[in-house]
């Protein structure tokens, strides 16, 4: 298999192949850029290509990258914590399909804990995670030599380096008769693919219900905040009447209303903070504390 890496074009036996970057984007499954400058593009993509260089480069057992990017730093933190063995592990591997002339390279595997990674790194500022998820799953397919039991028991994950920080995190596996579906539409040259997600999540009880309930809670938060704007309506006239009457305190049989003054508060402002520790020469990273949230699941309402 050969690779020119200024056209992102494969060729096997004299054959091209199509790329799996192509093949998304050929069927509208890729991130929309329409809008972006050609100027800030061209920036990021070298800036991509030179950290996936380095990356490279670091987990074939090159370290002259580490205090050099930032991007190899964060990594080489994330591999030590999480007791990933570089020695084991794939870096920019290629593999390709014949039978639909289909053709990748993966950034990242890496084999932990009875589990075999296959991990892509993103440099974009926000991550188009299904984008993501269909890049991965096309790559598992390939990986995996289309072995439908394989597929599905590999882990997908991405390493997102956006504004100084390193987020990884597990990439669901797109449907298998999805990604053949597609591959079947590129084979018989056909315009036009309709991704259908044949997987649930929730029940069609759950997911009535959960309708239900946040139907209730916007119908009770709107209550909710007609109240309030009465009460605070009633409250500004009765502070009002306290300052002119230099009254602070007042008592009912149902309840006490009390007036509070302005207060004056001190807040470290932590832009300069950080201005003053880099100008002095410190790192700030030593000052600086990690934890982990707890992870949930959110739920927005469609228009």
């Amino acid at each position: 298999m050969q690779f020119n890496e200024e056209t992102h074009e494969y060729t096997h036996n004299g054959q091209q192949y199509i790329s799996v970057t192509q093949l998304l984007k050929k069927y509208g499954l890729s991130a929309d850029y329409t809008g972006i400058p050609a100027t800030v593009l061209q920036k990021a993509a070298t800036r991509g290509k030179s950290v996936h260089k380095a990356l490279e480069l670091f987990i074939g057992g090159d370290q002259s990258m580490l205090g050099l990017m930032d991007e190899v730093d964060l990594f080489h933190k994330y591999i030590g914590i999480s007791n990933i063995d570089l020695t084991k592990a794939k870096s920019e591997q290629s593999y390709y399909d014949t039978a639909y002339k289909l053709a990748g390279t993966v950034d990242f595997q890496y084999d932990l804990n009875n589990e075999h990674t296959i991990a892509d790194f993103k440099t974009t500022s926000s991550l188009h995670f299904d984008t993501v998820a269909w890049q991965l799953s096309i790559y598992n397919y390939l990986v995996t030599s289309g072995d439908i039991m394989s597929y599905y028991f590999n882990k997908l994950k991405v390493y997102h380096f956006t504004a100084g920080k390193l987020y990884v995190k597990d990439v669901y596996a797109v449907d298998y008769d999805q990604v053949k579906a597609l591959l079947e539409t590129n084979l018989q040259g056909l315009p036009a693919f309709t991704y259908v997600k044949t997987t649930k999540v929730i029940s069609d009880t759950d997911s009535k219900l959960l309708l239900q309930l946040q139907k209730e809670l916007v119908a009770h938060n709107e209550v909710v905040e007609q109240l309030e704007k009465q009460t605070n309506e009633i409250l500004d006239r009765v502070k009002e009447e306290m300052i002119k009457q230099k009254d602070y305190f007042y008592r009912t049989p149902d309840f006490d209303l009390m007036y509070t003054s302005p207060q004056h508060r001190k807040s470290l402002d932590t832009g300069a903070v950080k201005e003053y520790v880099t100008n002095t020469g410190g790192d700030i990273e030593t000052l600086m504390k990690e934890t982990t949230t707890k992870d949930g699941i959110k739920i927005r309402m469609k228009k």
